[in-house]
């Protein structure tokens, strides 16, 4: 039973250590999705997405993995010390992942009353024509002729 025990140990440290080096991968393109939003690149930002997600993926299939072999091991690999590192960098890309996700949502809502402004769907329900007047809900306006 201890040579079964230490193979469960073996193993479990070898997928820990990929877990490791998964979850700082996606440390990584967090960091990297940070600066691409900064340059707003849509092209980058799809790229770093992909990337962040297949991290995502392999992050759940390793974890799962884990998650067996603990089981199957009678070892609790979450009160594991060298499992703490990649908690804490988990919850590290957590809180990346939420500011990200913050600077998102208000692109989107600078870019939603844009479109309001322009469509004359504005807040106040108010717009300027071309005459300097005020237009009440303007719906569709000719913005420019060639």
């Amino acid at each position: 039973m201890t040579q079964q025990r230490s193979d469960f140990d073996a193993a479990l440290v070898g997928v820990m250590g990929d877990l490791a080096r998964e979850v700082d991968a996606l440390h990584a393109h967090l960091i990297e999705e940070r600066m691409v939003l900064d340059k707003a690149d849509a092209a980058a930002l799809e790229a770093v997405g992909r990337a962040k997600s297949a991290s995502l993926d392999r992050i759940d299939r390793l974890d799962a993995e884990r998650r067996q072999l603990s089981d199957a091991s009678g070892i609790d690999s979450l009160n594991d010390a060298r499992w703490s590192h990649t908690v804490e960098r988990l919850l590290e890309c957590r809180r990346i992942n939420e500011t990200n996700g913050r600077i998102v949502g208000q692109r989107m809502g600078q870019i939603r009353q844009a479109l309001a402004v322009i469509s004359g769907d504005a807040p106040n329900g108010s717009t300027y024509g071309p005459d300097g007047a005020a237009r009440i809900k303007l719906r569709s306006a000719t913005l420019a002729q060639v």
